[in-house]
């Protein structure tokens, strides 16, 4: 759900109403707040037509750059119900994306944005909320009113230096890879968020049996999230912990076949210690992949790290068992070695290595014979 810091909300001496500047968007548990402004709008318009009153109030709401990612838990997590009008407990960020304002991607902005600024209209609430595919995002469908509901209405980039470069919205693009934030292309109204989340485990579940063929004409698994996302609290099921067992991540492309590995452990002096423990710990309390990579001496620091290839030629799979995995080097192109763990991010459609994206298509897990 979304959090909203509110920044001004001072009456005015002229017409007694509430006029609200700014709020700063915040990932957090609840949208007390929103309801709040709802209720608050519809008492002051209870003596005036029906029509008028069911417009709603503006918000402008400022989402800080590092929020602005498809890492964002809440994006990761589908926080996200109806189309074009969503329920108040949607995620600002995903609706974004879901409405085209921004791509979803793992990346945060270029460094020379310093915010945007999203200007929402709330709305009554709605019989249901339909979900839809659309920009690699789906939204999830709900079946009763809840709260108030919002729309999107404007946005614009605030650079650093200052300037302001409007947005537009892009509501009819659908990319050919589909999305992981809810994997099936109908999805039936919930009426409980216990019944909603029950179904999206089960879809994800579903969707993790997915077959595809991959370049050698053999069955894998088509690429999800859910797939390569941590199993709960079992740290053995955590990817890095399984890739640090000796299993293998393979990952196609629709013309490339690639390679993640655990390849051992790179060592800090004791002098950058503190630095890399306080980063490595602001890290693991968001990464939906962490592992306890580290182990400390008097003198050093310890960090698992890995190694990203491309492979050469596609093999097929006895023949990979034959010549080992991890690949020998003379099978692949090292693209990126040295990885800390924090360096591999997985988006809805695919991975980011070290800043660069690899839109996926399939994937395996592959373990020495």
């Amino acid at each position: 759900m979304i959090f909203f810091l509110w920044i001004l909300n001072l009456p005015s001496a002229a017409s007694g109403k509430s006029e609200v500047s700014s709020v700063i968007y915040k990932v957090s548990e609840c949208m007390q707040e929103l309801i709040k402004l709802w209720e608050e709008y519809e008492a002051s318009q209870s003596d005036k037509n029906t029509e008028s009153s069911h417009k709603g109030p503006t918000l402008e709401i400022r989402i800080p750059a590092e929020h602005i990612t498809a890492t964002n838990r809440q994006v990761r997590g589908g926080q996200l119900w109806g189309t074009d009008i969503y329920t108040n407990d949607s995620d600002l960020v995903a609706v974004l994306m879901h409405t085209g304002y921004f791509r979803p991607t793992a990346s945060p902005p270029p460094p020379a944005i310093q915010e945007l600024h999203a200007t929402i209209r709330v709305l009554p609430p709605q019989d249901s909320y339909t979900s839809m595919l659309r920009n690699n995002v789906r939204s999830r469908a709900w079946g009763a009113g809840i709260g108030c509901s919002y729309r999107v209405e404007r946005c614009c980039i605030v650079k650093k230096v200052g300037g302001i470069i409007d947005l537009e919205p892009c509501l009819t693009h659908t990319s050919a890879a589909e999305p992981t934030l809810a994997p099936v292309a109908v999805e039936r109204a919930m009426t409980t968020r216990a019944a909603a989340s029950n179904a999206l485990r089960q879809q994800r579940f579903l969707r993790e049996v997915t077959i595809q063929y991959n370049l050698c004409n053999e069955p894998w698994i088509k690429y999800s999230i859910s797939i390569v996302s941590d199993k709960g609290l079992k740290k053995p099921l955590y990817t890095s912990a399984r890739l640090k067992k000796g299993e293998v991540l393979y990952l196609e492309t629709h013309s490339c076949r690639y390679e993640l590995c655990f390849t051992g452990e790179k060592m800090v002096k004791v002098t950058q210690a503190s630095q890399v423990h306080e980063e490595t710990d602001k890290f693991h309390n968001h990464h939906p992949h962490s592992s306890n990579g580290e182990k400390h001496d008097s003198d050093n620091v310890h960090i698992d790290v890995f190694r990203w290839s491309r492979c050469k030629k596609p093999l097929p799979q006895k023949v990979m068992q034959s010549v080992g995995i991890p690949l020998p080097l003379e099978h692949v192109q090292v693209l990126e070695e040295n990885l800390d763990w924090e360096d591999v991010q997985w988006s809805q459609t695919g991975v980011w290595i070290a800043g660069k994206e690899f839109t996926l298509a399939r994937v395996r897990f592959l373990s020495p014979s």
